[in-house]
């Protein structure tokens, strides 16, 4: 009885030293198999997600057509018959296209804390200060819808999150514009392939100098100025805000927010916190105009966009140039088909 006692005992104890390792070493050859699997699950997870703030932004822009009978224009005044307080260029500052935006995508709390009478050099800062928290700028609040999840960046660029400009990982289009880079430090994509976006930089109100759906001046497209089709011309876009000098200055500025297709999709340029920032004074460079100021993303392969009619794709970085430009110019007047989708 006692043997058969002890007999059982052993055979109910734990598992042997080598059995363990076995073991062990099998769960770890499972753990190596299956890490690229999450890893790509998550990147898939987090570009959905990036999709779904475009679906978003594509609704708030048809939306506020309906309301406006055009899309949201940006803040930047030419003339000061524009403005109508004597002001134009920057001592207007009335906010960027995602500031309309704000009540089409329940920020309307945020939007009634802004008072577009102020203008001027020493009022803007007040323009942006929002009420009942100390200290806080509205220029700071991160919105969510601003953000794509795949975006290696703080929403603040890392400064300070009460009052440095919060960015958008999105960006309105102004199409295959003129691009001149600044002081001369790249020459490989001027922009402007159809003359349909001969104002520099899109620094305009009037339509027939602009080639995108957006200016940088204060214009924006309706939907009849469209002709080539809102199905085939892009309407916003992903960008990396921290290579462009002008994109980091945050989702609120005027002066942010003025993409070109000009440049090719995810054109290599040196973003703040990478090495070599800013970079040589070339194509690189982020305060050069040319190819800073162009869609890029995060995700591997291409960018994602949304269309005038609401749709989403993603591009591919080797879409053929021409066809890349005629997807941003809505009056260029070719037929494109659906060779460039994916």
């Amino acid at each position: 009885m006692v043997t058969k006692h002890k007999n059982k005992h052993r055979e109910s104890a734990g598992y042997t030293l080598l059995e363990t390792l076995v073991i062990g070493s099998i769960l770890s050859v499972l753990s190596a198999q299956l890490l690229p699997t999450v890893g790509l699950l998550r990147d898939k997870a987090r570009k959905t997600s990036c999709g779904n703030n475009l679906k978003q932004i594509g609704v708030a822009l048809h939306n506020y057509h309906q309301t406006y009978k055009r899309l949201p224009p940006n803040g930047l005044y030419q003339w000061t018959r524009q403005s109508r307080n004597g002001y134009n260029w920057y001592n207007s500052r009335r906010g960027s296209p995602f500031v309309k935006l704000l009540p089409f995508l329940e920020q309307a709390p945020l939007y009634n804390q802004l008072d577009f009478d102020m203008a001027g050099p020493d009022k803007n800062q007040q323009f942006h200060l929002q009420k009942g928290i100390r200290g806080k700028l509205i220029r700071a609040e991160v919105i969510p819808t601003f953000i794509c999840p795949s975006a290696p960046i703080d929403p603040h660029l890392g400064q300070n999150p009460l009052s440095d400009p919060a960015i958008s990982c999105y960006s309105p289009s102004i199409g295959a514009a003129s691009m001149p880079a600044r002081q001369s430090w790249c020459t490989d994509y001027p922009g402007n392939v159809f003359g349909t976006g001969s104002s520099r930089h899109a620094d305009d109100a009037r339509a027939y100098l602009i080639s995108g759906a957006f200016a940088r001046g204060h214009w924006s497209a309706r939907f009849r100025d469209i002709t080539d089709g809102a199905a085939q011309v892009i309407a916003m876009g992903e960008t990396l805000p921290h290579k462009s000098s002008h994109q980091r200055l945050g989702w609120m500025s005027f002066d942010a927010n003025w993409t070109a297709t000009t440049a090719p999709i995810n054109h290599p340029n040196i973003g703040l916190g990478e090495a070599g920032y800013p970079g040589p004074r070339g194509c690189q460079h982020s305060g050069n105009w040319q190819t800073s100021n162009a869609f890029r993303s995060a995700h591997p392969g291409g960018a994602q966009f949304v269309f005038c009619d609401g749709s989403i794709h993603q591009i591919s970085e080797l879409i053929d140039y021409v066809t890349y430009q005629r997807l941003g110019d809505r009056r260029d007047g070719q037929p494109i088909g659906d060779g460039w989708r994916p």
